[in-house]
């Protein structure tokens, strides 16, 4: 059974090079009767029982510097000093984190939704637009019937739509975002498009919790979520999708602000 140590959470020296262990349960170096998980990056406080019994160390080979807690780097981690990712594969206490695939699939889904009601919700302020595109194509399409090979001019759409609109626009687009996740996160722990994948949102390093996300966490989530597109800040966006490519913990920005992980359901 996992427990909770004594020993302060921290970053203990890294092995030589740009490599480290993955996420997983190793011999606490403090105890060698227990395993202490390391999440990727640090060594967490959850310990258990031992489940083999745990050999000695290896010596280190020659030129290699202390690992955590003095513990050689190899024999810390348990794994080739080379070729290992950083990225942990479990929360600390040991659930499984969603992988980076199923996490890009729930959120389209989820962006197919809101892009949708917000489409329907705004459809009115684009009215001109739609009104002088159809004029555009009509004209078109006489010019081409009376053989005339030079095609209407082409509208300005930049001035069809006001400033106003676009501000609306924008304000709608929020309102939907914020509506969709924020009741969804608070109450199931996961957007529609989560649900349909398996996936789950859970407080950093604590995979069982079945405890509901408070309101303050997310709020944080959906805002840093769903603001950026809104606003059409569309770097933002991709940034934040990206980081659990390389982030030690999987996280995105949005997990990061909200200290939050995303584990797999089922």
């Amino acid at each position: 059974m996992a427990c909770m140590s004594d020993i302060p959470v921290g970053s203990p020296p890294a092995p030589p090079g740009r490599h480290a262990a993955p996420g997983g349960w190793y011999p606490d170096p403090l105890d060698a009767a227990r395993e202490r998980y390391w999440d990727g990056w640090q060594w967490s406080r959850t310990t258990r029982e031992a489940e083999l019994a745990v050999a000695p160390p290896p010596p280190p080979p020659v030129g290699a510097g202390p690992g955590p807690y003095g513990v050689p780097p190899a024999a810390a981690y348990g794994v080739r000093a080379t070729g290992v990712s950083r990225q942990a594969a479990t929360t600390a206490d040991g659930v499984p984190l969603a992988g980076w695939w199923w996490r890009a699939l729930a959120g389209l889904m989820d962006a197919l939704l809101v892009g949708t009601v917000s489409f329907l919700l705004t459809l009115p302020f684009y009215r001109e637009i739609v009104t002088a595109v159809s004029a555009y194509w009509g004209e078109a399409y006489r010019a081409a019937q009376a053989g005339s090979t030079t095609p209407p001019p082409t509208p300005n759409f930049a001035t069809l739509i006001t400033g106003t609109d676009q501000l609306l626009i924008m304000l709608v687009t929020f309102a939907v975002g914020m509506a969709y996740h924020l009741p969804l996160l608070r109450f199931r722990s996961a957007t529609l498009g989560m649900m349909a994948c398996g996936l789950r949102v859970v407080p950093v390093d604590e995979g069982r919790s079945q405890e509901r996300l408070t309101w303050s966490c997310v709020l944080v989530r959906a805002l840093i979520w769903v603001l950026p597109g809104a606003l059409s800040l569309r770097i933002l966006t991709v940034a934040d999708v990206l980081l659990p490519l390389w982030h030690p913990k999987r996280q995105t920005l949005h997990d990061l602000a909200a200290r939050t992980q995303v584990v797999r359901g089922r």
